[in-house]
């Protein structure tokens, strides 16, 4: 049996900003799909602990008001973590769009919160890195942009809907792919981590050729490994 008719999962988190070394969660989806077609969530909305920027809000359109009636982040956090090492265990996909940003923003919450990182194991199907390598088509690969294309309408910047279309959008690209469903995730996975180092640098090196002066970026798939101080 080929992966797509296994279980999946998909995560999504909408933050306080786009740094994960310092942003806050403010809401997490962990969904589920049985089978292709059928797909259930897991939704925390968390209350932050800190002021949520206006222009955050402007993206995923949570006030502080609507942030202060959420979870407690420790129980929250605790929660989400025992699920995603229950996934790790059972050796289950996770699909996440662009996975370096919500895992490494996950592994701060964890640490930051419940004092460890990550559950080890997990397995992880990075649809930005996927559609890099396997769609030949040419433009942006945002979730939204990729969506529209695939005619996928979703409300954009919420966690649920953002997980759900990260899902179809995996099962989208291996039905036009014959390989890809019969190599196995773990493998996958591991394939995954030199494609985003390669991509990544891509990229970098592009925008340094039209002039741009900033840092080489971060090459570390599928989150940044924390810096921990003795």
């Amino acid at each position: 049996m080929i992966w797509t008719d296994k279980p999946l999962y998909a995560l999504d988190c909408e933050s306080t900003s786009t740094d994960p070394e310092t942003a806050r969660i403010i809401t997490v989806c962990l969904g589920y799909s049985g089978m292709r077609g059928q797909f259930g969530a897991d939704n925390w909305l968390i209350n932050p602990g800190v002021p949520i920027p206006a222009e955050a809000t402007k993206v995923h359109g949570i006030t502080d008001e609507t942030a202060s009636v959420g979870d407690d982040p420790a129980e929250a956090l605790e929660d989400l973590r025992l699920l995603l090492d229950g996934i790790a265990h059972r050796r289950a996909p996770v699909v996440i769009h662009n996975a370096p940003y919500d895992l490494t923003l996950l592994d701060r919450e964890f640490r930051r919160h419940l004092g460890t990182g990550l559950p080890e194991g997990l397995i992880v199907l990075d649809t930005l890195v996927l559609f890099r390598r396997f769609d030949l088509t040419t433009g942006s690969r945002t979730l939204e942009q990729l969506a529209a294309r695939e005619g996928i309408r979703f409300p954009a910047h919420d966690a649920e809907a953002d997980a759900l279309a990260s899902l179809r959008l995996l099962h989208i690209l291996a039905a036009r792919n014959d390989l890809l469903p019969h190599v196995d995730t773990q493998t996958l996975h591991r394939l995954q981590s030199g494609w985003y180092h390669a991509q990544a640098l891509a990229a970098h090196y592009r925008r340094a050729g039209n002039g741009d002066t900033a840092a080489q970026p971060s090459t570390s798939w599928p989150y940044i490994v924390a810096e921990v101080t003795s």
